[in-house]
């Protein structure tokens, strides 16, 4: 099994509803940088120790559960599922195992499409860059 590695710029789509810092203005990353919580305790995304818990998570076990991504030919990419993951590594240096969401491409990413269409960008999506590992075993969904 082989791994190309590479860096991309993905789009994340965030809320404040999934987003400490989409909801506050400050990344919990930023402001917690010690702390303990029962591993029973349920955060939600939008909480302050849900990012922090995490990284903390994805430094020990959680780093190479991949995220799927749509490759647009933009030359950029949406990430579908793992938003968060994405953001924490992008912020902390982290490198991600990634796999195609899907075999289509898109023809632009949501933040491309909006600068064609000029439509205003609402906030919620934004570029990450990121160090990323794709392996040479992963299938395409059927």
């Amino acid at each position: 099994m082989s791994c190309v590695k590479s860096r991309i710029e993905a789009v994340v789509t965030l809320s404040p509803s999934t987003c400490y810092y989409m909801r506050t203005g400050k990344c919990s990353l930023d402001i917690v940088t010690d702390y303990f919580i029962s591993t029973s305790s349920r955060t939600s995304a939008n909480e302050l120790l849900f990012c922090p818990r995490l990284y903390r998570a994805m430094c020990n076990r959680e780093r190479m559960k991949p995220l799927s991504i749509t490759p647009c030919e933009c030359g950029h990419a949406e990430i579908v599922t793992g938003h968060q993951r994405a953001c924490i590594a992008s912020r902390k240096g982290l490198q991600l195992a990634i796999r195609p969401a899907g075999n289509k491409l898109k023809s632009n990413c949501p933040i491309c499409e909006g600068q064609i269409m000029f439509d205003k960008n609402s906030g919620t999506n934004r570029f990450v860059r990121l160090k990323v590992c794709a392996h040479d075993n992963i299938t395409h969904p059927k």
